[in-house]
């Protein structure tokens, strides 16, 4: 324990004054005469020993009054601890004081209806009283008392270091700048809040203090500027802005600058031993945020508490700025379902609502689209139903493309909420010309169901025979299709491979049993084939089984809801194959030996899938490989399986053209000979150069962080977008749920933080971790307390117990005045 006022402690010889007063004003009973009468006898012994006790406790607390005034004043203080009693412990001394209070009653109930003298009862109720008091104080002692000083031992025992308050203060401000700390208030948000307790805070900082100025939208290094002016002028400087790093992070940049700080005022000391160096600075790190779990790395390693064990010199404060139940409306999500389209084709958005700390009701949602003019026009609209903590997945009518080849779209809430950067969210669609299909079969029969679902999908479709691959050029094709083709010579094999090695994408189907296996497995091929045919199986009912769900495939016809019925549509003939070591499985069948159903291989710049069943309807029902095409069959799956076996191998299933903050952009771009440079044009009318080296297609976008439209034209001024995307926050910045001490306790050490709500609560948690917990409201409610007790001794000393009348030789003396008249008894 520490005092503020250790002189003052002197004062306590005061408290001998009533003793001293006691003693020399203290009146001896007069003596009469009386009867010697055995009652009377007994009932001045029994007032005797009661009016001691009574002397002796009125004593006690005019002692005690003046020693508590002079602690008081002394202002003491005891380490920063949690002092609070335990659950568990305020349930123990309750059951305590029931047991105490509920032992007396009943007993003295007990007694009241066997009919005891008056006399008598009132002796036994007051031996009883006392046995309640003691028992009840010892079981306290040792049922509460004694775990609760085992608890705060460790804090009392090795308290941290009193820190010297005249001293100048080295002060790191660090800024949850989230986007979630946009929730808006009374007209401000709470980084406005903020702001204004920093602002005040930093004024009130002594002279000579330092500061550095630091938030989580950025990684930039933490520096103490030069004046604190400087570090006003930053601070006010602060924005909303995506989380970049977590609020983890920043504190232990800010540990880190502290630490290097102290090191070098310690070494600047270099005349003084190590163990008379001294810090010339208190050490502050100060975090203002809305306590929201998004801007925290939960769970894993705890080597910030680490850190801030090790470095019990500076002292951790959390300025909580957040409401504690703040009700939201948020777009989460918002896409395009093909984020490439072909021209005159159209697109269908999907969105996805969350609404948080509010009764479910209806949200309406609009659908924004550039007609191609630069502007955004709304072209649907769309209310869903949304209970509270459900997300609402809303799905607007698709609607048509005529310009390109990007197209900007927007999702927004038409009624707007407390925080605003959730109630828009951003995407774009590219376009292109009708994907181009060349497919190569024996006949036209075998490739009339294939060719059909693709041209239902709006794919350009071509069918020739083996033979024509002499006269044809395949760079034409964006993606070729092998069905049922018995054989291939060498010199096709391999422009096949070259063909696919470029960037083109290659189906082959095995569902003829005229196939010629051995030439599948010839060198040419398997150099990029996915699998190598053995032998097709006997008729027998099998079925397919999913393997790799989270393969865009899948993805595709999981959206539909599809893969159930691909996977119960029956398989009666199917070619065993071999995979080969780079090729993966996307489906099998469901014999002993799973063979392989759909295998996928990446060759180059291009991809091969391989198909071991049929997709031709064959002319006698008994030679049926399987009812995929058939009318009868999951017609529907069929069209939407092969659909999505040419995007795949068209590679739109890889574009990607809407991103979250922290997500690096890639834009694939046609392949050129020479370096090309391009400008980014970016939200807020800023744009950057890009350069693409020659022969790359991919382009990488660094430093993404602005929320919004991207467009990426070339530099030589031409109007027309090559290519573009969106930008979203991510998806966890509109969860306000806020973090629990729990949580706290993990990632920064249990009793090795503050938290505080206005600048007040924070000066009081400044003084605790400077000074210690100051005793000062306890002890002025102690000496209220002991007050009143004493006015109460003093004015009923000489009450009768309750249910007598004075005997009829009994005197008693006027009531003592409080602190003042010597004690006396009589007789």
């Amino acid at each position: 324990m520490s005092w503020l006022h250790p002189a003052i402690l002197y004062g306590l010889a005061l408290a001998a004054i009533p003793v001293i007063l006691h003693l020399l004003l203290r009146q001896k009973p007069k003596q009469l005469l009386f009867p010697a009468l055995r009652l009377i006898q007994q009932r001045q012994r029994q007032n005797v020993r009661r009016m001691r006790i009574r002397h002796l406790l009125l004593l006690l607390l005019r002692v005690a009054v003046i020693a508590a005034l002079v602690l008081a004043m002394a202002r003491p203080s005891v380490p920063a601890a949690n002092y609070s009693l335990s659950l568990r412990e305020i349930l123990t001394l309750l059951a305590i004081v029931g047991l105490a209070i509920g032992a007396y009653y009943g007993m003295a109930a007990r007694w009241r209806a066997s009919a005891l003298p008056s006399h008598e009862l009132t002796s036994r109720k007051l031996r009883l009283r006392t046995g309640s008091i003691v028992a009840a104080v010892l079981l306290t002692l040792l049922a509460v008392v004694w775990p609760y000083q085992r608890r705060i031992a460790a804090d009392l025992k090795s308290p941290r270091p009193a820190s010297d308050i005249t001293l100048p203060v080295a002060a790191v401000f660090l800024f949850d700048t989230s986007l979630s700390m946009g929730y808006q208030q009374a007209g401000k948000t709470r980084l406005d809040v903020a702001r204004e307790i920093a602002l005040a805070h930093l004024s009130d900082l002594p002279t000579g203090s330092r500061a550095a100025i630091g938030d989580v939208g950025s990684d930039h290094p933490l520096l103490f500027q030069s004046t604190l002016s400087g570090a006003e002028s930053q601070l006010k400087s602060r924005e909303l802005r995506p989380l970049r790093l977590p609020l983890n992070d920043r504190i232990r940049a800010a540990l880190r600058l502290q630490e290097d700080d102290r090191q070098r005022t310690l070494s600047e000391q270099g005349a003084l031993p190590d163990d008379q160096r001294t810090d010339r600075f208190l050490r502050r790190i100060y975090v203002f945020t809305d306590l929201a779990a998004s801007a925290w790395r939960l769970g894993g390693t705890s080597r910030l508490a680490a850190d801030l064990e090790r470095l019990q010199a500076v002292n951790v404060f959390l300025i909580d700025v957040g409401e504690i139940n703040p009700p939201n409306t948020a777009l989460t999500d918002a896409k395009a379902v093909r984020p490439r389209v072909t021209i005159g084709g159209h697109v269908a958005v999907t969105a996805e609502l969350l609404r948080t700390g509010e009764a479910a009701n209806d949200i309406a949602v609009e659908l924004l689209l550039d007609d191609g003019t630069d502007r955004l026009i709304k072209f649907d609209q769309q209310a869903a139903a949304v209970a509270d903590g459900i997300p609402q997945r809303v799905e607007f009518k698709p609607q048509p493309i005529t310009s390109g080849p990007i197209v900007h779209g927007e999702v927004r809430l038409i009624s707007s909420d407390p925080l605003p950067f959730d109630d828009v969210r951003y995407f774009t669609v590219a376009t292109r010309p009708p994907i181009r299909v060349l497919t190569i079969s024996p006949t036209d029969d075998e490739a009339l169901e294939w060719n059909t679902a693709l041209e239902v999908a709006g794919y350009q479709t071509a069918v020739h025979r083996p033979g024509d691959l002499s006269r044809l050029s395949l760079v034409e094709y964006d993606v070729i299709c092998l069905i049922n083709v018995p054989q291939l010579e060498s010199r096709y094999w391999n422009e096949l491979g070259q063909y696919v090695s470029r960037g083109g994408g290659l189906a082959v189907i095995l569902g003829s049993h005229t196939i010629e296996a051995s030439n599948y497995r010839a060198e040419e091929p398997q150099a990029f084939l996915p699998g190598a045919p053995d032998v097709h199986t006997a008729p027998g009912v099998k079925f397919l089984r999913v393997t790799s769900p989270d393969h865009p495939i899948m993805r595709g016809l999981a959206n539909e809801d599809l893969i159930g019925l691909l996977e119960s549509a029956d398989v009666e003939r199917f070619w065993r194959v071999h995979p080969s070591d780079s090729a993966a499985v996307l489906a099998e069948y469901t014999d002993a030996e799973h063979t392989p159903a759909l295998l996928e291989r990446t060759h180059g710049r291009g991809r091969v899938l391989m198909f071991t069943t049929a997709v031709d309807i064959k002319d006698a029902w008994w030679s049926q490989w399987n009812i995929l095409p058939n009318p009868s069959g999951p017609v529907f799956t069929f069209l939407a399986f092969v659909d999505e076996i040419a995007r795949r191998l068209a590679q739109d299933s890889d574009v990607q053209l809407t991103y979250a903050v922290g997500e690096q952009p890639v834009l694939k771009l046609d392949v050129a000979d020479e370096e090309r440079t391009f400008l980014l044009q970016q939200p807020g009318f800023r744009q950057s150069r890009l350069t693409l080296p020659a022969g790359e297609t991919l382009l990488t976008v660094p430093d993404v962080s602005e929320l919004g439209h991207y467009d990426l034209k070339r530099s030589d001024g031409s109007p027309a977008s090559v290519s573009g995307f969106s930008v979203n926050p991510p998806r966890g910045e509109s969860d306000l749920t806020r973090i629990t001490s729990e949580d706290l306790d993990h990632i920064l050490g249990e009793q090795r933080y503050q938290v505080a709500r206005s600048i007040g609560e924070l000066q009081e948690q400044i003084n605790m971790a400077d000074l210690g917990k100051e005793l000062f409201p306890w002890i002025l409610a102690a000496v209220v307390l002991i007050f009143v007790a004493e006015h109460f001794m003093a004015n009923w000393f000489y009450d009768d117990e309750p249910g007598t009348a004075p005997g009829p030789a009994t005197w008693v003396a006027p009531p003592l005045e409080p602190a003042s008249r010597s004690l006396a008894a009589t007789t």
